[in-house]
């Protein structure tokens, strides 16, 4: 595939080419969105975008359940329909947290509403994340699901506030920004996996992530969950064994990481609470590396509920958030802002619930 277009309009000119040529017909079944990624050497998120552009373009519609069908050309749907497409703005265009989900729950409410999704992807890139929100709303899309990377481009936000823009955050919110969002119950969910472990008997519970408490919610209201409960439970908070920022580039730890999951053997602790799965599964190899069993010598419990923990030999522990229902509702939230022009800011807080596996057990002391 050409390396000068993007991914998803390589596969959205290709399928284009087949219709438009008769070799693909009206109501003809597309591929799924797993079998074009596998066709195309794309992740899931690039074939469903390649779908959602198809189907906003008026080539295909797409049937809950059934799949995706040519549409007759002179049912294209003509330029200028911008004032029904809501864009969502994503950090990457991968399976990382499942972001697929927030799609699938945006696009089946957005559908029943008659408007259409578009997806922007800023590959974890502060720049592009700041062109988006000022050029879409520029170019006329009606509404903006916002999945921010960081407090970076706060400004423009605020500006889009101040002019009562229909945009809803997802994941995080900034406390000094009076702007919806539909965010998990992060606090919830930190106190849910620590009183977990308290209740198997684990009393000394390390805290672990690799981002900073004071930029970002999810972050710090894990954490005040995992307070909580070591508190309502009358355990202490042992600022030894909680650690921000640590050195991890989401492959590998550097020296100093290792040299610290080392010193929690040392220090006795029994259980582990990784901030993110990604982080967990890091953790749950480097303690290998050292012939740490789990769970046996150290429970490990994640957050977020990743689809790749199950391969893993032992299953990892998590907090399941619920993507889809996040993204259904942030869509909703955007059309009664279009469609009421009501712009009141408010927080929607989705319920998440802890998953026990393997990867926890009874403390061991």
């Amino acid at each position: 595939m050409s390396k000068s277009k993007p991914l998803y309009s390589q596969i959205v000119d290709d399928i284009k080419a087949q219709i438009l040529s008769g070799q693909l017909v009206p109501g003809d079944q597309l591929s799924t969105e797993f079998e074009l990624a596998q066709k195309y050497g794309v992740s899931r998120i690039t074939s469903q975008r390649a779908l959602v552009e198809l189907e906003r373009a008026g080539f295909i519609y797409r049937k809950q359940g059934k799949g995706s069908f040519v549409l007759p050309l002179e049912n294209k749907v003509v330029q200028g329909i911008s004032h029904k497409v809501i864009s969502m703005i994503l950090p990457s265009d991968g399976a990382a947290g499942r972001r697929i989900d927030y799609i699938r729950g945006a696009n089946d409410c957005l559908k029943d509403k008659g408007y259409y999704l578009n997806i922007y992807t800023t590959n974890n890139d502060i720049a592009q994340e700041r062109r988006a929100l000022l050029e879409l709303p520029r170019n006329g899309i009606s509404g903006i699901i916002h999945y921010p990377i960081a407090r970076a481009n706060f400004d423009v936000l605020y500006d889009l506030y101040l002019h009562s823009y229909p945009i809803v955050l997802i994941d995080k919110y900034f406390q000094s920004l009076p702007a919806c969002s539909v965010v998990s119950d992060n606090f919830d969910g930190g106190y849910k996996a620590t009183s977990c472990l308290i209740e198997m008997g684990h009393k000394r519970i390390a805290y672990l992530t690799n981002l900073y408490i004071e930029d970002i919610s999810t972050v710090r209201e894990r954490f005040f969950g995992y307070c909580k409960a070591l508190k309502d439970h009358g355990l202490p908070i042992n600022n030894d064994i909680i650690h921000f920022a640590l050195d991890y580039n989401g492959d590998a730890f550097a020296p100093q990481t290792i040299e610290l999951l080392k010193s929690l053997i040392v220090k006795n602790v029994t259980a582990i609470f990784a901030e993110h799965d990604y982080l967990a599964m890091a953790i749950y190899r480097e303690l290998g590396n050292m012939d740490i069993k789990i769970p046996e010598d150290i429970s490990l419990i994640g957050f977020d509920n990743v689809e790749i923990l199950e391969s893993l030999d032992i299953p990892l522990a998590t907090v399941d958030q619920n993507f889809y229902e996040i993204g259904r509702t942030a869509a909703g939230r955007v059309v009664d802002m279009i469609e009421q022009c009501s712009y009141e800011s408010s927080q929607t807080v989705i319920p998440v619930e802890v998953i026990t596996r393997n990867s926890i057990g009874p403390a061991k002391f």
